[in-house]
Order: structure tokens, then sequence, then C-alpha cells
């Protein structure tokens, strides 16, 4: 990372309060909130009928929905905050790949009452790793870098319990199954005994099929844990709604 880059950051993260303006619109705001009251109105929130395993939004609460019956087996159970709608949508995607690092606190302010509200009752908070050369050329792992804000809110520690031991290519445009595929062998547990018999709480950005954090929820309840969930700032609802 050369040194503009890390000032960008710097400023990005510490100096710019997400507060200042509405994060959906640009409008100057004073109602210490991240958007403005009309924006606020129109955020997707992910708040109606969920399927109670995944959290995904679905037009009749159930307690499978057709993305992750059967399928996402090793996860236990995960929410959402969001759907993955602009001007979210827009707002993921200006933390993970333009910098705008402020927007995460923003996230796990919106994460934060969903954790407590679902007992997870976590031992450790995890995120999603990436590779060292996949790290170096973005500057940074949003995952990690929202796991942290978020534990600092709810004070449950983060656990650097996994690691990224293969590139792949990426997952935006793959099926499930080619997702799976994919992300075959990419993840490992560092130390068996940091997680064996612990409830762990991945905290990601989005959850699109689930793939990814079905194959680290895998590798963790292999090494012991007790129980994984999953929290993430937005998902992707089911193609078929059910």
């Amino acid at each position: 990372m050369n040194f503009i880059t890390r000032v960008k950051r710097f400023i990005n993260e510490y100096l710019f309060n997400a507060k200042w303006c509405c994060n959906a619109c640009g409008k100057e705001i004073f109602n210490d909130k991240y958007f403005c009251d009309d924006c606020i109105k129109k955020l997707p929130f992910n708040d109606k009928s969920v399927c109670d395993h995944c959290g995904r939004k679905v037009a009749t609460a159930t307690p499978f929905c057709s993305t992750c019956k059967e399928r996402l087996l090793s996860i236990d159970k995960g929410r959402s905050a969001f759907v993955y709608d602009k001007p979210i949508s827009y707002l993921i995607q200006g933390a993970k790949y333009d910098k705008r690092l402020y927007l995460l606190e923003a996230f796990a302010d919106y994460l934060a009452p969903i954790y407590l509200k679902n007992y997870f009752n976590a031992d450790y908070f995890c995120f999603i790793p990436m590779t060292d050369k996949a790290k170096k050329k973005r500057g940074y792992n949003q995952s990690q870098l929202l796991c942290e804000k978020l534990s600092q809110k709810v004070n449950v520690p983060v656990l650097d319990c996994l690691e990224k031991v293969k590139e792949t290519n990426r997952q935006a445009k793959l099926g499930r199954q080619d997702r799976l595929k994919n992300l075959e062998g990419a993840f490992r547990v560092k130390d068996r005994k940091n997680v064996k018999d612990k409830t762990l709480l991945i905290v990601d950005d989005v959850t699109t099929t689930g793939a990814t954090a079905e194959i680290v929820a895998s590798a963790l309840k292999k090494s012991g844990a007790k129980c994984v969930y999953l929290l993430a700032v937005a998902s992707v609802p089911s193609k078929s709604g059910y």
C-alpha cells in the first residue's frame, strides 16, 4: 500500500464523519443519523417476512426457504439488516471497492441491534478472510473491519481463526454450484483448539447464495465449533420468493 493510499484510507476511516451528510443522496443533515429523513423511508430494511433459518426476505415466513433448504447445513442461523437493493447495494460496493470505509461504522450500527435481538450470544466474532495477495491489492479486508467495528459495539471479541489458502475467481457472476466449486479447499482454520466447543458468528457484508459462509462454517464445524451463526449487512432474497 503506497503513501497516498494510506492517507486516503486514514481520512475515510478516521476523519470523515458518516453523519455529516446523507449517505444515500449526499444532502447535508443535522439529525445525528446516517441518512436524511426522506432516504430512511426508502431503505430496504429486511424487517418483514424472513426465512427463520437463513434470514432472507421471503413472501411468507417459513422455517427454511428454497435457497437454504438442505443447503446451508453448517450455518445454524443467519440474519441481515437489509435486502440487497439500492441504495444499500451501492453503499456496500462503495465500502468494498472504493475505500469508503466510514460506511462500515454505519453498517455496524444497524447490525448491533439485530445481534442483540436474536440472542446469538457468540463467544467470538469471525470474518471471511482474504489471501495476502488480494488484501494487499485492495488495501484492506472490509469483512474484517466491519467485524471489528461490530465487536466494539456489542463487546464480543474477534477471533482471527481463519485463513484463505488459495486464490479464487470473483464470485459475483457465478451460480451457487460454481461458487461452491470455486471455493473448494479455499479456507482453513488456523488453530482448531481456538474454535472447539465455541459459538461463533461470521460477520460479512453480503449474503448472495450463502456459498462462502457455508464453506467457512463447514470448516469451523469440522474443527469442533459448537454453533456457527451468520450476520450480514444485506442478503439477496430467494429468486422464487419462497
